[in-house]
């Protein structure tokens, strides 16, 4: 019998891609405001959430990896390049102005902020510039591999570069360190 989501994956992607928008916004990472109010420490709530998530994914990842139970084939590590660097500061800065992302700026559009409509544009936007620039990027070396290319954190197979060559177990242990720390942080430092 034919599953109507596994097997359709745009079906599936709408059907993710709605379930990421309503956590964000249940989270509130789709109200500027309250990602204004995390960056400037004022209220550290929806930074708890992301760095607690961060920690749940790291465990749940490393965890699978330790006991084989996603294959390493299914792995899909992206390289480390000059271009990633440049659109990581300039995704830093954007989010820090205006206060959405480019996925929390959809998931707002959708709960009823229409001015994030701008923020989809700009990126839309940037995405074709991008585009049309690829070419003579490619060709100055500005997607040259960096850190050896396909890096991740601890070695989890020999397909990959790795910074520190352990076993998944201290991804594992990282992870629930990451949790830990999430659940530490107060839910604001600054007042003003």
């Amino acid at each position: 019998m034919k599953n109507l989501f596994f097997d359709n994956l745009p079906l599936l992607g709408l059907f993710l891609g709605l379930l990421f928008g309503l956590a964000l916004y249940y989270a509130g990472a789709t109200n500027r405001i309250v990602i204004s109010k995390m960056l400037k420490l004022q209220d550290l709530t929806l930074m708890k959430i992301i760095i607690f998530a961060i920690g749940f994914s790291m465990f749940l990842l490393y965890l699978s990896v330790a006991l084989n139970i996603i294959p390493m084939e299914h792995f899909s590590i992206k390289t480390m390049n000059y271009g990633v660097v440049l659109g990581s500061i300039i995704l830093a800065i954007g989010f820090g102005m205006i206060g959405l992302c480019p996925g929390t700026a959809v998931a707002s559009f959708g709960a009823g902020y229409l001015k994030s409509i701008y923020v989809i544009l700009g990126g839309l936007i940037g995405a074709f510039v991008f585009a049309r620039s690829y070419p003579v990027l490619k060709s100055i070396g500005f997607f040259e591999n960096i850190l050896g290319g396909k890096t991740t954190l601890i070695y989890i197979g020999e397909k990959y570069n790795y910074l520190y060559h352990g076993t998944p177990w201290i991804g594992v242990f990282i992870g629930i360190v990451i949790i830990v720390i999430s659940l530490a942080i107060p839910y604001s430092i600054s007042k003003k």
